[in-house]
């Protein structure tokens, strides 16, 4: 069965986009690992929040768009009105869930901001503990901040971590508390994992409305010939 000038533009049209949709399967993926590989050193810092939640969230995600792109590939290249309004379905499911999970992430990232602060300053409390000296000391070298509101919290006696350059203590400590910092890259973090969900959301949109059309096009062709 051939299409007309129109729906085969649509067709090829969408075989592209889905190319490119698979593209941002894996950006989801990259971003997704990235910020878990980041963000899972600082999981023990809060017992209220699972930072490390939307990371997988994110790469769950990014393997579904993959599959579900793939599948639009195979329903627009061989004409099939069944695989085109399946992928369609799945494609609208899937861009309620990624505005579903931006609006979690814009919602909450606030509350575990200060979760965070909070775990940081109890944590710092008890940083006699050797796990917690640790962990004090891998977000100090990672944020380059140092005590949790500045370098005066240490006293004269900051540890290695907290140095721009030198040896503790006869060093240049970092000026910003890591309660700060420590705010600033959640709220980043949460600003990149919200709108670049938006943002493929938006352009699965496009897909779906190239998917709705082509299978209309599809079915009509298919009551023609019938």
């Amino acid at each position: 069965m051939g299409l007309n000038c129109g729906l085969s533009t649509i067709k090829y049209v969408l075989f592209v986009f889905n190319l490119l949709c698979s593209l941002c399967g894996i950006a989801l993926v990259v971003i997704g690992g990235v910020s878990l590989a980041k963000i899972s050193e600082f999981e023990q810092i809060s017992d209220e929040h699972n930072i490390v939640a939307p990371s997988i969230l994110f790469i769950v995600l990014g393997s579904i768009v993959f599959i579900i792109a793939f599948f639009g590939c195979c329903g627009a290249i061989r004409e099939s009105y069944c695989m085109t309004t399946t992928y369609g379905f799945f494609l609208m499911v899937l861009i309620i869930g990624q505005i579903v999970i931006a609006a979690l992430v814009f919602i909450y990232v606030g509350d575990a901001r200060e979760a965070f602060k909070k775990g940081f300053q109890r944590v710092f409390d008890q940083r006699d503990v050797p796990a917690n000296r640790e962990l004090i000391d891998t977000i100090q070298s990672n944020l380059q901040c140092c005590g949790v509101k500045s370098s005066l919290d240490y006293g004269l006696n900051w540890p290695q971590s907290c140095c721009t350059s030198g040896t503790a203590p006869l060093c240049i400590p970092h000026t910003d508390g890591c309660s700060a910092r420590l705010g600033e890259f959640i709220d980043s973090a949460g600003a990149v994992l919200g709108w670049v969900s938006l943002g493929v959301a938006l352009v699965e949109l496009i897909g779906l409305i190239a998917a709705c059309c082509l299978a209309n096009g599809i079915r009509n062709q298919q009551r023609r010939y019938a």
